[in-house]
């Protein structure tokens, strides 16, 4: 129970890139709702605002439970257009997990994020091909504690991801955030070579990117992952 309680105290990363890039769309939020509000039923600026909300709220400080629920408003407005979307459902599990935090009793936080994995597991079995998806669930369940027993999904899945990053198939920013958590996995389980090797190559993919510097601190042990499992 401790496990659980530390996991719902920290504050993990995801990556704000996809597989594919959106290069015609702002980071910024108050831009992107901007856009929302000219296009309402633009998919891919909901899927694109979700996915800002969903990272600014998983940071934690003040306003993520207002951020989780601005998230899950855009993606259930995206699924109302799209039902099938595996990305979007994907996104919208991962962010009931974070929202594990809300809860005061032990039992409704194991009960939220079980149904946040649910809502993972189900949308993925339709769609294992989705990378966005694959990616979330695995950064997400990275940081649960053996509980859950989830060490074989995120293993799953960073396989998947690391075979087709090797191979250059995503957009540059996806595939070094594919290597920055996949090392950053090995890590945790042990394999600190195969970690920074990891790290190595995905810096040496564009050493020039704004995740670049990411994998430096990472190879350095002073990134915010590493300052996570110091917690």
């Amino acid at each position: 129970m401790v496990a659980l309680i530390q996991f719902l105290g920290l504050s993990p990363l995801w990556a704000a890139a996809t597989s594919k890039g959106m290069p015609d769309l702002p980071s910024d939020l108050t831009l992107l709702e901007a856009r929302l509000e000219q296009d309402p039923t633009n998919t891919m600026v909901l899927i694109r605002t979700a996915l800002e909300c969903h990272n600014r709220a998983a940071f934690g400080g003040d306003g993520q439970t207002k951020l989780l629920k601005q998230s899950k408003s855009y993606l259930n407005r995206l699924l109302e257009l799209d039902p099938r979307n595996t990305f979007a459902r994907t996104l919208l599990g991962s962010a009931t997990v974070i929202s594990a935090r809300e809860p005061f009793w032990p039992g409704a936080k194991i009960r939220r994020v079980r149904e946040g994995l649910a809502l993972m597991d189900a949308a993925l079995a339709e769609n294992p091909e989705d990378a966005d998806a694959r990616f979330t669930r695995a950064s997400n369940n990275l940081f649960l504690p053996d509980l859950f027993d989830r060490k074989s999904v995120v293993q799953t899945d960073f396989a998947w991801l690391q075979e087709r990053a090797d191979r250059g198939e995503f957009a540059v920013d996806f595939r070094q955030y594919v290597y920055l958590y996949h090392g950053y996995a090995q890590k945790r389980w042990g394999q600190k070579e195969r970690a920074r090797q990891l790290w190595e190559e995905g810096l040496a993919v564009d050493p020039t990117s704004k995740v670049a510097e990411e994998l430096r601190r990472e190879l350095s042990g002073h990134s915010d992952l590493a300052q996570i499992k110091a917690k």
